[in-house]
């Protein structure tokens, strides 16, 4: 990757909008466009794009620890709708945690029923032969 390349790639990912990035790296919108058609440039951008968000990821799991201390204390605080909030924003956690739960449940059933298939078509295969 060249050199603005580069530069357009890191003012992307720090940009809210493709003008404001074209400020940052020195290049015009239209340029930043063109890079943007291109097959390569997009491969590189969609994976830096991922890196950083993998990065926020583990980021906001450092910070779990302490958002959950900080609704258990609110659950007690003796401020009825912050304890209510509190509660609400619990129970709406668990629940979309469960439904994830439930989600990765079945689609590793799926995939290990897919994986019995394709052993058993490849069998079928070799005893044709």
């Amino acid at each position: 990757m060249k050199t603005n390349q580069e530069n357009a790639l890191n003012a992307l990912l720090a940009s809210a909008s493709i003008t404001e990035a074209a400020q940052k790296c020195g290049l015009s919108e239209k340029t930043l466009r063109r890079y943007l058609d291109d097959a390569d440039f997009q491969k590189e951008f969609r994976a830096a794009r991922r890196m950083v968000f993998e990065q926020n990821i583990v980021r906001l799991q450092s910070l779990h620890t302490g958002a959950v201390d900080a609704l258990e204390r609110n659950l007690n605080c003796e401020n009825p709708s912050v304890e209510v909030r509190a509660a609400q924003i619990i129970l709406e956690g668990n629940r979309k945690d469960f439904e994830t739960l439930d989600i990765l449940e079945r689609l590793e059933a799926i995939e290990n029923e897919h994986n019995k298939q394709i052993e058993a078509n490849g069998k079928s295969n070799n005893h044709r032969r």
